[in-house]
């Protein structure tokens, strides 16, 4: 298993290396089409909590009316004006355990859940967006599975084809009478990790193996399917936990109709102190071509194990993972964090990915919310950094995309917020040496009150008594050099191993978490299994002079996940690598489109964060005679508008005609849309 590295304190105190910004040169080549512009990767995401009374329940975060039945009007307005395609309900991890059948029927029954079902589908309409809808896995049968699709898309005429309640009469009682015609569905959501809470009388959290899951997605699947045989059910999968994905795919790979990724890239957790902040925000604009690489895995995993070169692929979430940030800026919302989903946009816009759908996480208020403000308080809604990014791809980019090429300077990336570093010219992946790990090597062994420890071997044995444990107990410290890449590879076997968070691998700093916070951790095997082998990766600090490689179960001491059976670890090999490097960081990045009516569209990325970058724009076989431009900008890369003000908005841009070509100055740290007209 794969996992990006978490980022230390250490690394993100190191100084960047920036060179002066250099003019920039584009190049677009209308004639040279990359493939259409798939606009539901503009999608997002719509929550409806369960058991609470609060703005979820009711007001779906905001965007529901209760009191008129209807659309929040200014939200519905917001959602149109940014070109909101598909959109995701009921949201995230509360659908572990998400009994749809409790949000439909009359409204007398469901106090707590006004914006139910029918009412996320009148907003879909009134969106115009594409509905896909999650699954619960940890609740329910496959039967109601099949029942929801009864819901939504049979006709009301008797024929009930799943027996049972007639759904379509439930659908036509709550206003519509006429079926939806719903295709798009997930099997679940992040189910790897398992139901946060235990539910219905049990003393531990469900969690499913791979196998398990994809075993209940045909099920599923065949159940959904005899309803309506056009619907799509998508299973979720993650980058770099390969023990989950091989055996999901080896499983279910035949019958999947779409594959499910999360992308959070970079990412940081609590607060950090001023002279932080820059690296934070430098990782939002050089982590593309590290979204790309997973997507391009994954791809060629599915593909190594199902023979498959044709699975689409649905990114239900992504955003930059900031969270914790209370004396810190909140960076999920800074004008950084928004060019990063400007570049992701253009990541997964390419063909080449397969990507289907994507929805951003998410749209309103809760902790994330692109637009954030209660109407029913009184609150004027207003858009925060990510926001703009969508109106702008909305009523600015073209509708088939083109090749451009840019010429301009570039700036080293030191590495941090889970992203690697980048610098001078890109170089691939490449094992160093032979085995580092010494054929005599012995477990040493700390005291766990709640873990009891022996040692077979070289194997370490781990008998788990019932208590949440956060167990790092077993370990082997060896010399590293400083800067330097260490690849290791494990072996786990689980027996009886009950838990929510299953048992891994650690490889971080010989001086500890404490004082270096610095570490990579893979894998999460429970259940019954056989030897099962984990990779991790793991970048040494600048002053490293050890490691320390550590059997691993991430947990809480005195928590609420409880853990039994057993757990055994052994160590296969150590060998140092050279990472793969994307190269330095371009000052600019461009993502074109083109229009029928011969228009040429463009979104500009400066990436630099300390100088505007003059831009001269050259468009082949295209006499253009105007040209308009807008900006999105802010004061500083983590200034948002979070706070009462807001100093992240959107300006018009100058364009001039020079010689031939079009010249325009893009704002340091900008995402910059320009129409280019016949």
């Amino acid at each position: 298993m794969r996992l990006a590295m978490v980022a230390s304190a250490a690394t993100l105190l190191m100084a960047p290396i920036c060179l002066a910004a250099e003019p920039a040169r584009i190049v677009v080549r209308p004639t040279d089409e990359i493939g259409p512009v798939n606009r539901l990767i503009f999608g997002n995401n719509f929550l409806a909590y369960q058991g609470r009374t609060d703005e979820y329940g009711n007001r779906g975060a905001g965007v529901w009316d209760p009191e008129h039945r209807r659309p929040q009007p200014e939200y519905a307005q917001l959602a149109r004006e940014a070109g909101i395609s598909a959109a995701r309900w009921p949201g995230g991890c509360a659908t572990h355990n998400y009994n749809w059948k409790n949000t439909v029927g009359p409204l007398e029954e469901r106090p707590d859940q006004q914006f139910g079902l029918p009412e996320f589908m009148a907003l879909c309409e009134a969106i115009d967006a594409v509905p896909i809808l999650t699954v619960a896995v940890y609740w329910g049968t496959a039967e109601d599975g099949a029942d929801l699709v009864e819901y939504l898309n049979a006709p009301n005429d008797g024929s009930n084809p799943n027996a049972g309640q007639d759904w379509a009469a439930v659908r036509a009682g709550d206003g519509h009478p006429e079926p939806y015609g719903v295709t798009w569905f997930e099997y679940g959501n992040e189910s790897y990790h398992g139901e946060h809470e235990p539910t219905e009388g049990r003393e531990h959290k469900r969690v499913y193996s791979g196998e398990q899951y994809a075993r209940l997605f045909r099920q599923y699947r065949a159940a959904m399917r005899a309803v309506d045989p056009t619907i799509k059910l998508g299973a979720v999968l993650l980058h770099g936990r390969d023990e989950w994905n091989r055996a999901v795919l080896e499983t279910a790979g035949d019958v999947m109709d779409f594959g499910i990724l999360h992308t959070y890239l970079p990412g940081f957790h609590g607060d950090t102190e001023p002279e932080n902040y820059r690296s934070l925000m430098e990782a939002c604009v050089a982590f593309p071509p590290q979204a790309a690489r997973r997507y391009d895995e994954m791809n060629r995993l599915v593909e190594e194990i199902t023979g498959r070169e044709d699975l689409p692929w649905a990114i239900t979430e992504y955003n930059g993972h900031f969270v914790g940030q209370e004396q810190s800026p909140p960076f999920r919302q800074s004008l950084c964090n928004a060019l990063r989903n400007a570049e992701h946009l253009r990541v997964m816009l390419q063909p080449r990915h397969g990507i289907a759908m994507a929805n951003f996480w998410e749209y309103a208020n809760e902790y994330w919310g692109m637009v954030r403000g209660y109407v029913h308080k009184a609150e004027q809604p207003v858009k925060q950094a990510n926001y703009y990014v969508y109106q702008l791809y909305h009523q600015h980019f073209g509708d088939t995309l083109v090749e451009a090429d840019v010429e301009c300077g570039s700036w080293d990336f030191s590495g941090g917020g889970w992203v690697r570093p980048r610098s001078g010219e890109p170089s691939e992946f490449k094992i160093l040496d032979e085995n580092l790990l010494p054929e005599d090597y012995q477990w040493e062994l700390a005291h766990n009150p709640v873990a009891e420890q022996t040692v077979e071997g070289q194997t370490l044995i781990v008998d788990f008594q019932g208590p949440d444990t956060n167990y790092f107990h077993g370990s082997l410290t060896l010399p590293a050099e400083p800067s330097t890449g260490y690849r290791l590879v494990g072996e786990l076997r689980a027996m009886g191993l009950q838990t929510g968070q299953g048992a891994g691998f650690q490889v971080g700093d010989a001086r500890g978490w404490e004082e270096t916070q610095s570490a990579s951790v893979g894998g999460s095997v429970t259940g019954d299994t056989d030897w099962t082998p984990v990779t991790i990766e793991y970048m040494t600090l600048p002053d490293a002079e050890g490691i320390t490689l550590m059997a691993r179960r991430l947990g809480h001491d005195g928590g609420d996940d409880p853990v039994s059976g057993t757990a055994q670890f052994r160590l296969v090999s150590l060998q140092r690598f050279q990472p793969w490097n994307a190269g330095a960081v371009p000052d600019v990045s461009v993502n074109a489109a083109k229009r029928a009516d011969g228009s040429v569209t463009l979104m500009i990325v400066n990436t630099n964060l300390d100088e505007p970058v003059s831009a001269s724009i050259a468009i082949e076989a295209l006499a253009a005679s105007a040209a308009e431009a807008w900006s999105l900008v802010g004061p500083q890369p983590w200034s948002h508008n979070s706070a009462g003000e807001t100093p992240v908005e959107l300006v018009q841009n100058p364009v001039e005609r020079d010689a031939g070509r079009w010249s325009i100055t893009l704002p340091k740290h900008s995402l910059t849309a320009v129409e280019i007209r016949p």
